[in-house]
Protein backbone atom coordinates (compact mmCIF):
# COMPACT_ATOMS: atom_id res chain seq x y z
CA UNK A 1 0.00 0.00 0.00
CA UNK A 2 1.65 3.74 -0.75
CA UNK A 3 2.72 5.63 2.24
CA UNK A 4 0.55 9.28 1.76
CA UNK A 5 3.33 12.04 1.79
CA UNK A 6 3.62 14.08 4.58
CA UNK A 7 1.61 17.70 5.27
CA UNK A 8 3.77 20.34 7.31
CA UNK A 9 1.49 22.68 8.78
CA UNK A 10 3.57 26.44 8.53
CA UNK A 11 4.52 27.75 12.17
CA UNK A 12 3.78 24.94 13.75
CA UNK A 13 7.28 24.61 14.59
CA UNK A 14 7.74 27.52 16.27
CA UNK A 15 4.26 27.25 18.66
CA UNK A 16 5.59 23.70 20.01
CA UNK A 17 9.06 24.81 20.92
CA UNK A 18 7.80 25.13 24.56
CA UNK A 19 7.78 21.67 24.68
CA UNK A 20 10.72 20.83 23.56
CA UNK A 21 12.33 19.76 26.79
CA UNK A 22 9.98 16.85 27.27
CA UNK A 23 12.02 14.87 24.52
CA UNK A 24 15.34 13.96 24.87
CA UNK A 25 16.11 13.53 21.56
CA UNK A 26 15.31 15.50 18.41
CA UNK A 27 13.61 12.55 16.66
CA UNK A 28 11.33 12.07 19.02
CA UNK A 29 10.29 15.72 19.29
CA UNK A 30 10.20 15.94 15.46
CA UNK A 31 7.19 13.18 16.02
CA UNK A 32 5.17 15.14 18.48
CA UNK A 33 5.46 18.12 16.24
CA UNK A 34 4.12 15.53 12.87
CA UNK A 35 1.57 14.13 15.72
CA UNK A 36 -0.14 18.13 16.32
CA UNK A 37 0.31 18.47 12.46
CA UNK A 38 -1.09 15.20 11.64
CA UNK A 39 -4.19 16.31 14.01
CA UNK A 40 -4.81 19.77 11.98
CA UNK A 41 -4.13 18.18 8.71
CA UNK A 42 -7.01 15.37 8.66
CA UNK A 43 -9.25 16.70 11.28
CA UNK A 44 -9.22 13.58 13.34
CA UNK A 45 -7.70 12.29 15.99
CA UNK A 46 -8.02 8.69 14.54
CA UNK A 47 -3.79 7.30 14.92
CA UNK A 48 -4.65 5.63 11.13
CA UNK A 49 -5.58 9.22 9.98
CA UNK A 50 -2.86 11.34 11.58
CA UNK A 51 -0.31 8.78 10.38
CA UNK A 52 -1.51 9.26 6.64
CA UNK A 53 -0.17 13.03 6.84
CA UNK A 54 2.15 13.24 9.87
CA UNK A 55 5.59 14.77 9.29
CA UNK A 56 8.78 14.04 10.81
CA UNK A 57 7.60 10.60 11.63
CA UNK A 58 9.65 9.47 8.54
CA UNK A 59 7.38 8.69 5.17
CA UNK A 60 7.27 4.72 5.54
CA UNK A 61 4.71 1.93 6.82
CA UNK A 62 5.68 2.39 9.98
CA UNK A 63 4.54 5.93 11.13
CA UNK A 64 1.44 5.03 12.52
CA UNK A 65 3.53 2.21 14.73
CA UNK A 66 5.76 4.81 15.77
CA UNK A 67 2.84 7.43 16.25
CA UNK A 68 1.37 4.77 18.88
CA UNK A 69 4.24 4.16 20.25
CA UNK A 70 4.65 8.08 21.33
CA UNK A 71 1.26 8.25 22.49
CA UNK A 72 1.25 4.88 24.85
CA UNK A 73 4.20 6.11 26.18
CA UNK A 74 6.34 3.99 25.35
CA UNK A 75 9.51 6.01 25.04
CA UNK A 76 11.74 6.24 27.82
CA UNK A 77 13.60 9.18 26.22
CA UNK A 78 10.61 11.42 26.94
CA UNK A 79 8.39 12.73 29.64
CA UNK A 80 5.22 13.60 27.69
CA UNK A 81 1.82 12.77 29.18
CA UNK A 82 -1.23 14.15 29.66
CA UNK A 83 -0.07 16.02 33.01
CA UNK A 84 3.05 17.57 31.43
CA UNK A 85 1.43 18.56 28.24
CA UNK A 86 -1.80 20.35 29.93
CA UNK A 87 0.74 22.36 32.79
CA UNK A 88 2.87 23.66 29.57
CA UNK A 89 -0.47 24.70 27.57
CA UNK A 90 -1.43 26.09 30.59
CA UNK A 91 1.59 28.08 30.95
CA UNK A 92 1.71 29.30 26.91
CA UNK A 93 -1.92 30.17 27.24
CA UNK A 94 -1.18 32.25 30.48
CA UNK A 95 1.98 33.76 28.45
CA UNK A 96 -0.36 35.19 25.57
CA UNK A 97 -2.43 36.86 28.32
CA UNK A 98 0.31 38.42 30.10
CA UNK A 99 0.04 41.87 31.15
CA UNK A 100 -3.64 42.36 30.90
CA UNK A 101 -5.33 44.43 32.85
CA UNK A 102 -8.49 42.07 32.90
CA UNK A 103 -9.12 38.22 31.43
CA UNK A 104 -12.71 36.98 31.38
CA UNK A 105 -11.58 32.78 32.38
CA UNK A 106 -14.74 30.66 31.05
CA UNK A 107 -14.56 27.51 32.83
CA UNK A 108 -16.50 24.61 31.77
CA UNK A 109 -17.11 20.86 31.00
CA UNK A 110 -17.75 19.01 27.75
CA UNK A 111 -18.03 15.39 27.78
CA UNK A 112 -16.32 13.20 25.38
CA UNK A 113 -18.91 10.76 24.50
CA UNK A 114 -18.31 7.06 23.07
CA UNK A 115 -21.59 6.04 22.55
CA UNK A 116 -20.65 2.56 20.97
CA UNK A 117 -17.60 1.86 23.14
CA UNK A 118 -17.30 -1.07 25.89
CA UNK A 119 -14.00 -2.22 26.04
CA UNK A 120 -12.15 1.60 26.49
CA UNK A 121 -10.33 1.65 30.00
CA UNK A 122 -11.81 3.61 32.66
CA UNK A 123 -14.89 4.27 30.75
CA UNK A 124 -17.36 6.58 32.40
CA UNK A 125 -21.06 7.81 31.86
CA UNK A 126 -21.89 10.82 30.42
CA UNK A 127 -24.75 12.42 28.81
CA UNK A 128 -25.86 12.79 25.02
CA UNK A 129 -27.11 16.05 23.40
CA UNK A 130 -30.76 14.45 24.28
CA UNK A 131 -30.31 14.08 27.63
CA UNK A 132 -29.73 10.38 27.50
CA UNK A 133 -26.97 8.38 29.40
CA UNK A 134 -24.32 6.69 26.94
CA UNK A 135 -20.99 5.79 27.75
CA UNK A 136 -17.93 8.76 27.72
CA UNK A 137 -15.37 10.72 29.71
CA UNK A 138 -15.66 14.04 31.04
CA UNK A 139 -13.47 17.01 30.26
CA UNK A 140 -13.06 20.53 31.93
CA UNK A 141 -11.82 23.42 30.14
CA UNK A 142 -10.94 26.90 30.58
CA UNK A 143 -10.40 29.92 28.23
CA UNK A 144 -9.23 33.46 28.29
CA UNK A 145 -10.95 36.64 26.88
CA UNK A 146 -8.96 39.62 26.44
CA UNK A 147 -11.18 42.97 26.49
CA UNK A 148 -9.99 42.98 22.41
CA UNK A 149 -11.76 39.55 22.03
CA UNK A 150 -8.50 37.43 21.90
CA UNK A 151 -9.40 33.74 23.07
CA UNK A 152 -6.37 31.62 24.89
CA UNK A 153 -6.53 28.37 25.96
CA UNK A 154 -6.11 28.31 29.53
CA UNK A 155 -6.85 24.51 30.99
CA UNK A 156 -7.31 20.73 29.90
CA UNK A 157 -8.14 17.65 31.48
CA UNK A 158 -9.98 14.99 30.37
CA UNK A 159 -11.08 12.59 33.74
CA UNK A 160 -12.93 9.90 34.55
CA UNK A 161 -14.83 9.45 37.98
CA UNK A 162 -14.21 5.63 37.72
CA UNK A 163 -10.34 6.32 37.44
CA UNK A 164 -8.13 4.80 40.40
CA UNK A 165 -7.43 7.17 42.92
CA UNK A 166 -10.00 9.87 41.37
CA UNK A 167 -11.78 12.03 44.61
CA UNK A 168 -14.68 13.64 43.37
CA UNK A 169 -15.52 16.19 40.50
CA UNK A 170 -15.25 18.89 43.29
CA UNK A 171 -11.54 18.40 43.97
CA UNK A 172 -11.11 18.71 39.79
CA UNK A 173 -12.73 22.35 39.65
CA UNK A 174 -11.54 23.36 43.05
CA UNK A 175 -7.90 22.56 41.60
CA UNK A 176 -8.37 23.99 37.98
CA UNK A 177 -9.31 27.42 40.07
CA UNK A 178 -6.31 27.43 41.84
CA UNK A 179 -4.27 26.45 38.72
CA UNK A 180 -5.65 29.07 36.61
CA UNK A 181 -5.63 31.93 38.97
CA UNK A 182 -2.21 31.07 39.90
CA UNK A 183 -0.29 31.07 36.28
CA UNK A 184 -2.64 34.39 35.52
CA UNK A 185 -1.01 36.04 38.61
CA UNK A 186 2.42 34.78 37.68
CA UNK A 187 1.89 36.63 34.09
CA UNK A 188 0.77 39.91 35.88
CA UNK A 189 -3.13 39.88 34.98
CA UNK A 190 -4.38 42.64 37.56
CA UNK A 191 -7.85 41.42 37.57
CA UNK A 192 -9.60 37.92 36.89
CA UNK A 193 -13.28 37.34 35.98
CA UNK A 194 -14.61 33.58 36.44
CA UNK A 195 -17.44 32.90 34.45
CA UNK A 196 -19.35 29.39 35.72
CA UNK A 197 -22.58 27.61 34.49
CA UNK A 198 -24.43 25.69 36.63
CA UNK A 199 -23.51 23.24 38.33
CA UNK A 200 -20.83 25.19 40.23
CA UNK A 201 -22.60 27.00 42.46
CA UNK A 202 -21.22 24.41 44.87
CA UNK A 203 -20.41 26.52 48.46
CA UNK A 204 -16.67 24.88 48.43
CA UNK A 205 -16.36 26.75 44.97
CA UNK A 206 -17.31 29.60 46.21
CA UNK A 207 -15.07 29.68 49.29
CA UNK A 208 -12.35 28.76 47.16
CA UNK A 209 -13.17 31.72 44.54
CA UNK A 210 -13.24 34.30 47.35
CA UNK A 211 -9.89 32.95 49.42
CA UNK A 212 -8.15 33.20 45.65
CA UNK A 213 -9.42 37.21 45.36
CA UNK A 214 -10.62 37.11 42.43
CA UNK A 215 -14.36 37.93 40.68
CA UNK A 216 -17.14 35.49 39.82
CA UNK A 217 -19.83 35.48 38.20
CA UNK A 218 -21.97 32.13 38.62
CA UNK A 219 -24.97 30.95 37.11
CA UNK A 220 -26.84 29.00 40.16
CA UNK A 221 -28.04 25.84 39.90
CA UNK A 222 -29.60 25.49 43.39
CA UNK A 223 -32.20 28.04 43.35
CA UNK A 224 -33.47 26.45 47.14
CA UNK A 225 -30.09 27.90 48.75
CA UNK A 226 -30.85 28.50 51.99
CA UNK A 227 -29.95 32.23 52.69
CA UNK A 228 -29.69 35.29 54.94
CA UNK A 229 -30.77 38.98 53.44
CA UNK A 230 -28.74 40.04 56.63
CA UNK A 231 -25.37 38.31 58.16
CA UNK A 232 -27.84 37.64 61.24
CA UNK A 233 -31.14 37.60 59.84
CA UNK A 234 -33.43 34.13 59.26
CA UNK A 235 -32.77 31.69 56.20
CA UNK A 236 -34.54 31.40 53.48
CA UNK A 237 -34.61 30.17 50.22
CA UNK A 238 -32.49 32.14 47.31
CA UNK A 239 -35.21 31.89 44.80
CA UNK A 240 -37.71 33.23 47.61
CA UNK A 241 -35.30 35.95 48.50
CA UNK A 242 -34.80 37.63 44.91
CA UNK A 243 -38.68 37.78 44.80
CA UNK A 244 -38.88 40.14 47.87
CA UNK A 245 -36.38 42.51 45.32
CA UNK A 246 -38.00 45.34 43.28
CA UNK A 247 -37.52 44.99 39.47
CA UNK A 248 -34.23 47.35 38.78
CA UNK A 249 -34.03 47.38 35.32
CA UNK A 250 -35.76 45.96 31.95
CA UNK A 251 -34.32 45.90 28.83
CA UNK A 252 -34.21 43.29 25.61
CA UNK A 253 -31.45 41.12 25.14
CA UNK A 254 -30.54 38.47 22.47
CA UNK A 255 -31.12 35.17 24.48
CA UNK A 256 -28.93 31.80 23.98
CA UNK A 257 -30.79 28.68 23.25
CA UNK A 258 -29.53 25.16 23.20
CA UNK A 259 -31.50 22.85 20.99
CA UNK A 260 -29.86 19.57 20.45
CA UNK A 261 -26.37 20.96 20.77
CA UNK A 262 -27.28 23.61 18.14
CA UNK A 263 -26.94 27.51 19.77
CA UNK A 264 -28.86 30.50 18.31
CA UNK A 265 -29.73 33.53 19.47
CA UNK A 266 -33.20 34.78 20.62
CA UNK A 267 -34.35 38.53 20.59
CA UNK A 268 -35.96 38.70 24.27
CA UNK A 269 -37.48 41.05 26.84
CA UNK A 270 -35.60 40.53 30.43
CA UNK A 271 -36.18 41.95 33.91
CA UNK A 272 -33.56 42.17 36.86
CA UNK A 273 -34.16 41.65 40.14
CA UNK A 274 -30.85 42.01 42.44
CA UNK A 275 -30.05 41.65 46.08
CA UNK A 276 -27.37 41.15 48.96
CA UNK A 277 -27.66 38.07 50.12
CA UNK A 278 -25.26 35.79 52.90
CA UNK A 279 -24.68 32.20 52.32
CA UNK A 280 -22.85 29.58 54.63
CA UNK A 281 -24.71 30.70 57.79
CA UNK A 282 -23.74 34.56 57.36
CA UNK A 283 -20.36 34.15 56.66
CA UNK A 284 -19.98 34.68 52.89
CA UNK A 285 -21.31 37.80 50.97
CA UNK A 286 -22.70 37.82 47.26
CA UNK A 287 -24.66 39.72 45.31
CA UNK A 288 -27.60 37.62 43.91
CA UNK A 289 -29.29 38.07 40.48
CA UNK A 290 -32.78 37.21 38.83
CA UNK A 291 -32.72 37.23 35.14
CA UNK A 292 -36.91 37.33 34.57
CA UNK A 293 -37.91 36.49 30.54
CA UNK A 294 -41.46 37.46 30.19
CA UNK A 295 -42.46 36.76 27.29
CA UNK A 296 -40.46 33.23 26.74
CA UNK A 297 -42.29 30.52 24.71
CA UNK A 298 -44.14 27.89 26.54
CA UNK A 299 -41.45 25.25 27.88
CA UNK A 300 -38.96 27.02 28.13
CA UNK A 301 -36.85 28.27 31.38
CA UNK A 302 -38.32 30.88 33.21
CA UNK A 303 -35.08 32.76 33.62
CA UNK A 304 -31.48 32.55 35.05
CA UNK A 305 -30.42 32.91 38.83
CA UNK A 306 -27.05 34.58 38.75
CA UNK A 307 -24.36 34.54 41.73
CA UNK A 308 -21.32 37.55 41.26
CA UNK A 309 -18.57 38.91 43.42
CA UNK A 310 -19.06 42.23 41.84
CA UNK A 311 -21.40 44.94 42.91
CA UNK A 312 -24.86 45.15 41.30
CA UNK A 313 -27.12 48.51 41.09
CA UNK A 314 -29.55 48.89 38.30
CA UNK A 315 -28.85 49.79 35.49
CA UNK A 316 -25.18 49.71 34.52
CA UNK A 317 -23.60 47.51 36.57
CA UNK A 318 -26.32 44.71 36.60
CA UNK A 319 -26.43 44.89 32.85
CA UNK A 320 -22.58 44.34 33.02
CA UNK A 321 -23.19 41.03 34.99
CA UNK A 322 -25.48 40.10 32.29
CA UNK A 323 -22.93 40.37 29.30
CA UNK A 324 -20.28 38.76 31.51
CA UNK A 325 -22.40 35.38 31.70
CA UNK A 326 -23.48 36.12 28.02
CA UNK A 327 -19.45 35.61 27.39
CA UNK A 328 -19.62 31.53 28.54
CA UNK A 329 -22.01 31.14 25.69
CA UNK A 330 -19.34 32.71 23.14
CA UNK A 331 -17.18 29.69 24.02
CA UNK A 332 -19.97 27.53 23.27
CA UNK A 333 -18.94 27.14 19.28
CA UNK A 334 -14.92 26.04 20.42
CA UNK A 335 -15.52 23.23 22.11
CA UNK A 336 -18.49 22.43 19.33
CA UNK A 337 -16.32 23.03 16.91
CA UNK A 338 -13.23 21.24 18.64
CA UNK A 339 -15.15 17.85 18.21
CA UNK A 340 -15.91 18.36 14.74
CA UNK A 341 -13.03 19.91 13.36
CA UNK A 342 -10.26 18.26 15.15
CA UNK A 343 -12.10 15.15 15.90
CA UNK A 344 -11.81 14.49 19.67
CA UNK A 345 -14.27 12.50 19.79
CA UNK A 346 -12.79 10.58 17.34
CA UNK A 347 -9.89 9.16 19.46
CA UNK A 348 -9.50 5.33 19.75
CA UNK A 349 -7.39 4.24 22.35
CA UNK A 350 -7.94 1.19 25.27
CA UNK A 351 -5.64 2.86 27.31
CA UNK A 352 -6.64 5.63 29.48
CA UNK A 353 -3.75 7.61 29.66
CA UNK A 354 -3.24 7.70 26.17
CA UNK A 355 -6.93 8.56 25.23
CA UNK A 356 -5.88 11.68 27.45
CA UNK A 357 -2.73 12.36 26.12
CA UNK A 358 -4.16 12.16 22.36
CA UNK A 359 -7.32 14.84 23.23
CA UNK A 360 -4.57 17.26 24.91
CA UNK A 361 -3.11 17.23 21.98
CA UNK A 362 -6.23 17.92 19.80
CA UNK A 363 -6.42 21.09 22.39
CA UNK A 364 -2.97 22.03 21.57
CA UNK A 365 -3.61 21.94 17.88
CA UNK A 366 -6.64 24.08 18.80
CA UNK A 367 -4.50 26.68 20.86
CA UNK A 368 -2.18 26.97 17.63
CA UNK A 369 -5.84 27.83 15.39
CA UNK A 370 -6.10 30.43 17.99
CA UNK A 371 -2.81 32.14 17.32
CA UNK A 372 -3.49 31.84 13.40
CA UNK A 373 -6.66 33.64 14.17
CA UNK A 374 -4.01 36.53 15.56
CA UNK A 375 -2.02 36.87 12.60
CA UNK A 376 -5.10 37.30 9.95
CA UNK A 377 -3.10 40.01 7.86
CA UNK A 378 -0.04 37.99 6.72
CA UNK A 379 0.15 36.12 3.49
CA UNK A 380 -0.17 32.79 4.81
CA UNK A 381 -3.02 33.24 6.99
CA UNK A 382 -4.63 34.83 4.11
CA UNK A 383 -4.50 32.76 1.86
CA UNK A 384 -5.99 29.63 4.22
CA UNK A 385 -8.71 32.00 4.82
CA UNK A 386 -9.47 32.27 0.83
CA UNK A 387 -9.14 28.99 1.20
CA UNK A 388 -11.97 28.61 3.61
CA UNK A 389 -14.06 31.04 2.05
CA UNK A 390 -13.75 33.80 3.90
CA UNK A 391 -15.35 36.69 2.39
CA UNK A 392 -13.45 39.21 3.13
CA UNK A 393 -14.86 42.64 5.27
CA UNK A 394 -13.18 45.07 7.12
CA UNK A 395 -14.87 44.67 10.15
CA UNK A 396 -15.27 40.88 11.01
CA UNK A 397 -11.64 39.24 10.28
CA UNK A 398 -12.05 35.53 9.73
CA UNK A 399 -12.71 32.90 12.18
CA UNK A 400 -10.73 29.60 13.28
CA UNK A 401 -13.34 27.75 11.79
CA UNK A 402 -12.85 29.55 8.59
CA UNK A 403 -8.71 29.49 8.68
CA UNK A 404 -8.79 25.49 9.66
CA UNK A 405 -11.03 24.83 7.08
CA UNK A 406 -8.59 26.62 4.66
CA UNK A 407 -5.97 24.60 5.95
CA UNK A 408 -6.75 21.30 5.74
CA UNK A 409 -8.07 22.14 2.01
CA UNK A 410 -4.73 23.32 1.35
CA UNK A 411 -3.25 19.68 3.17
CA UNK A 412 -5.47 17.35 1.26
CA UNK A 413 -4.41 19.63 -1.98
CA UNK A 414 -1.14 18.78 -1.76
CA UNK A 415 -1.43 15.71 -0.33
CA UNK A 416 -3.27 14.83 -3.66
CA UNK A 417 -0.99 16.49 -6.01
CA UNK A 418 2.31 15.50 -4.59
CA UNK A 419 1.26 11.59 -4.14
CA UNK A 420 0.53 12.20 -7.95
CA UNK A 421 4.36 13.65 -8.74
CA UNK A 422 6.21 11.01 -6.24
CA UNK A 423 3.83 7.42 -7.41
CA UNK A 424 5.49 5.75 -10.24
CA UNK A 425 2.11 3.52 -9.99
CA UNK A 426 -0.30 6.70 -10.28
CA UNK A 427 -2.36 6.55 -13.50
CA UNK A 428 -2.56 9.66 -15.55
CA UNK A 429 -5.73 11.33 -15.36
CA UNK A 430 -6.05 9.97 -19.14
CA UNK A 431 -5.05 6.47 -18.69
CA UNK A 432 -7.75 6.52 -15.53
CA UNK A 433 -10.61 7.73 -18.29
CA UNK A 434 -9.42 5.12 -20.73
CA UNK A 435 -9.48 2.21 -18.09
CA UNK A 436 -13.50 3.23 -16.86
CA UNK A 437 -14.77 4.50 -19.71
CA UNK A 438 -12.82 3.06 -22.68
CA UNK A 439 -10.72 5.07 -25.23
CA UNK A 440 -11.38 8.74 -25.42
Amino acid sequence: MRVSAPVEVAGLDAFVQPYRSLFGDRRLFAGFCGAVAGILASGSTRVRQMARVTPSMGVTPHAERRLRRLIHHQNQRTELNAETLTERLQAQGAERVAGEAEVVVVLDGSDLRKPHSQKLEHLDVVRDLKGNLVPGYHTLNAIGLTPDGRQSLLYHRTYSTRSPGFLSENAVVLEALRQITRSLREVGVVRIIFVLDRGFDDLKVLKRLRRLKVDFVIRAQHVERRVRLQPTGENRALQAALQLAPVSHTFAMSRPVLREGKLSWRPTPAEIRAQEVWVDEGKLHVHALHLHFPTRPKGEQQGWTLLTSLPVSPGVHAGQVVRLYLRRWSTKDVFSWTKTALGWEQVRVLQFEALRTLVAMAWLAAAFVFTLGETVDTPEVKLLAHLGGAVPHKNRPPGKKTILLGLQRLSAAYLARHTTRQSEEHPSEKTLVDKLFGPQ
